[in-house]
């Protein structure tokens, strides 16, 4: 009985399906349901695929008996091999069910947030705390309204919503830039570095250092995208930062300024060197997606741990965006960046200088 060449063993499978997946999260839907998801879509996928004719099933050899001849004795004239049957999955079950995968979020979103989301599968799971040391910035992007805190009555929110339309956008961007020089120097403590020393010199010349405590919450820029009272957008780069220190954030933004402040939406654009577009929606979670992405995100890690120093680069956030949509770009179009000056003389016209 003969049997397909195998597409994927079990071992090559699941060695797959260990690394880092980064998703991206909606809002209104928690860390779990998208882990269940993930979950399910590998399961049935592997399923799937097992119970069809792609599947290899190990051979057994057995002899073939013959009477002789003349004796009438049983004989052993060959060999047959047919295929192992306990070993289908309809016999002995799947080879991975839902209780063998793990899956842990590096650093989970409330429910009301959204954004890019790394996920440790099976043995990238012992890879987050390596990650976490790394302390990496992360980028959100919060839309707050003044005037109004949580857990305070109705009374005292309109009078907050009052104080909150005397706030300019002058008074707010000195509040921040007041608590981006608090946070500088929060820097160089979580990085184990004398401010008084040579090292905090050379480190802050280069620009923010980074912190060495793995965990530590500390904020290396805040800035100001878009105002109009009372409501307001702001781009954060920090690490070691939850959902709850973010919005405590955005309470201090509002009570520097004389009234309270209240975080209505909470974005995570960049995840350390991962973004939206390293990232896959829920509609694009199934087993060839996640090996491909795991796959591609390897490639990430190795060359951020090749690019990781004491320095923090806080870049402009659109800066950033521009340069991934370039990079891809020219991969998928396979193209080169040309250095040659002669594309791009602009003096240099399309038909020869000289004629015959």
């Amino acid at each position: 009985m003969a049997c397909s060449s195998p597409v994927m063993s079990s071992r090559d499978l699941w060695r797959a399906l260990s690394g880092v997946l980064c998703v991206y999260k909606h809002s209104g839907i928690s860390t779990a349901a998208i882990k269940k998801l993930i979950t399910n879509s590998i399961t049935e996928s592997v399923t799937q695929i097992e119970s069809t004719s792609r599947i290899h099933l190990p051979a057994i050899s057995l002899p073939i008996v013959e009477p002789h001849e003349q004796t009438g004795a049983l004989v052993v004239v060959g060999k047959s091999e047919i295929a192992d049957y306990r070993y289908h999955p309809l016999v002995c079950g799947a080879s991975i069910r839902s209780e063998d995968i793990r899956i842990e979020d590096t650093v989970p979103l409330d429910i009301i947030s959204s954004g890019v989301c790394l996920f440790g599968l099976n043995d990238g799971c012992d890879m987050l705390p390596e990650i976490l040391a790394m302390s990496w910035p992360n980028v959100y992007r919060i839309d707050g309204i003044l005037g109004r805190s949580f857990g305070k009555k109705k009374k005292d929110d309109q009078s907050g919503v009052t104080d909150a339309l005397r706030v300019s956008r002058n008074r707010i961007e000195k509040v921040l830039m007041r608590m981006e020089s608090e946070f500088r120097a929060l820097s160089f403590k979580n990085a184990n570095v004398d401010m008084e020393s040579d090292e905090a010199f050379e480190l802050a010349r280069k620009g923010l250092p980074r912190s060495q405590l793995p965990g530590a919450q500390n904020v290396y820029s805040i800035e100001l995208n878009w105002f109009k009272t009372p409501r307001f957008t702001i781009t954060v780069q920090t690490c070691g930062e939850n959902d709850e220190m973010l919005k405590n954030l955005v309470n201090h933004i509002g009570v520097n300024v004389g009234t309270g402040a209240l975080a209505i939406r909470v974005q995570r654009q960049f995840f350390g060197p991962f973004s939206g577009s390293d990232a896959l929606l829920e509609k694009q979670l199934n087993l060839q997606n996640i090996i491909r992405n795991i796959s591609l995100n390897s490639a990430i890690l190795e060359a951020s741990k090749a690019e990781n120093g004491k320095i923090v680069n806080v870049k402009d956030v659109n800066t950033m965006e521009a340069e991934k949509r370039v990079e891809e770009v020219f991969d998928g179009l396979g193209l080169k960046e040309s250095i040659s000056l002669d594309n791009f003389d602009a003096m240099r016209p399309a038909w020869p200088r000289y004629y015959e």
